[in-house]
């Protein structure tokens, strides 16, 4: 019963997975290549998932490379990720949880790094381009957070611009992330009310109703 409505109303997590990093891959936007899902029972672990991805050698987290001591002696250039990030909004794509670490970085041997998205489990295809949407600023807001706490305030600023923040959009930008950071019940509340917005948008959209929701 519990796969029946699982497949029926919100789809498998490695079957949804699978399908954001297919579609990823059409639109060529640099990510772990899925190879093949599926899931089972079985009487020791209960019921599973199993999404398999191709491997990305020589490459580490973004958040391992910020950390560790090479980067003091580079200047890490960040705008082929928010190129790649606006793409992937773009193509309709929300992430969920785009941190540091769901970021790989291939920086050896190249004039500039290389970007690859990885672990979409929280994602959701869109049937249409999310950029510009508050539901995108979600994913930049993570992003930039993690990425200016090791680099300091502002660091992000210009790629936000490269991205497509006009300059209006940039200080608001950075008005919500003062906002973001904080801890409060106030803030934990609007991000439940995102994962409701989000969860109600596939439920319209397995039904073939439009999905407006996510664009509050």
């Amino acid at each position: 019963m519990a796969n029946f409505i699982r497949e029926k109303i919100m789809s498998f997590r490695a079957e949804r997975e699978f399908r954001i990093l297919s579609h990823l891959v059409r639109w060529a936007v640099s990510c772990s290549i899925p190879l093949n899902w599926t899931y089972g029972y079985c009487q020791e672990y209960g019921f599973y998932e199993i999404l398999s991805t191709r491997q990305i050698p020589d490459t580490v987290s973004l958040r391992e490379f910020l950390f560790s001591p090479s980067i003091i002696n580079q200047n890490i250039d960040l705008e082929p990720l928010f190129q790649m990030v606006q793409q992937m909004h773009t193509c309709g794509v929300y992430h969920g949880a785009l941190s540091t670490k769901n970021i790989l970085i291939d920086f050896e041997g190249n004039a500039r790094p290389n970007y690859y998205i990885i672990d979409l489990a929280r994602g959701y295809l869109f049937s249409r381009s999310i950029f510009g949407k508050s539901i995108a600023w979600y994913d930049l807001l993570k992003l930039v957070t993690d990425i200016e706490k090791k680099l300091g305030p502002d660091f992000c600023r210009p790629y936000l611009a490269q991205y497509g923040l006009s300059k209006k959009a940039l200080e608001k930008f950075y008005q919500k992330a003062v906002h973001y950071k904080s801890f409060s019940r106030k803030q934990r509340r609007s991000k439940n009310v995102l994962k409701v917005k989000v969860f109600f948008s596939a439920i319209l959209a397995k039904c073939n109703l439009r999905d407006t929701i996510a664009y509050f």
